[in-house]
């Protein structure tokens, strides 16, 4: 893997601050000069890496998206038998959730983060759906599922999966044992 360069670290910098005043002030209470201060450098700077705010936010939301991606790849090793591959790609689902809304949480109720956690959320479903719907498919072919529809199966359950974590409605063992009871691996 190659060295971030300077303007890559001062990229990241930028992100990493409106990130972390997003979650203090909310993202309508962040403004461009906030950011500039918190890293400490002159405002011409910004415009160098970022045209709008629009723009950060942007950033903060791959930078997200980026994370989930490899928590939830983790699990895809294809050495790995398809059980096991199935069980880890939503034990690290359930855990990328988790996770990815622990970042979206602001420092109290009153920060309004609806802008970047609804893309943020509607981003990584689509990640996670297409991913396990591959994995519903490859159970598919080696018989060891029988899914009418994977693509359904998995927005459905990837959906699920992400409410529930959001609403700490249920722990990960149970979300697991619902996942593999709807797709047929497991008897109730």
């Amino acid at each position: 893997m190659k060295e971030p360069g300077d303007s890559e670290l001062r990229r990241t910098q930028f992100v990493d601050a409106a990130e972390k005043l997003f979650r203090e002030k909310g993202i309508v209470d962040t403004t461009i000069s906030s950011i500039v201060r918190e890293v400490n450098v002159a405002k011409g700077l910004y415009y160098y890496y970022f045209k709008s705010k629009d723009d950060v936010i942007d950033a903060v939301i791959e930078k997200y998206c980026r994370e989930f991606v490899q928590q939830i790849q983790r699990s895809l090793n294809p050495a790995d038998d398809y059980d096991a591959r199935l069980d880890g790609f939503i034990d690290n689902t359930i855990e990328s959730f988790r996770i990815m809304w622990e970042n979206l949480s602001g420092a109290n109720r009153n920060i309004d983060l609806t802008i970047l956690s609804s893309r943020s959320m509607e981003e990584a479903k689509a990640i996670a759906s297409q991913a396990l719907s591959e994995l519903l498919k490859e159970g598919n072919e080696r018989s060891s599922l029988n899914i009418r529809n994977p693509e359904y199966y998995a927005r459905m359950i990837i959906s699920g999966i992400a409410d529930l974590v959001s609403q700490s409605e249920a722990d990960g063992k149970e979300i697991r044992r619902m996942v593999r009871e709807l797709i047929g691996k497991e008897r109730y």
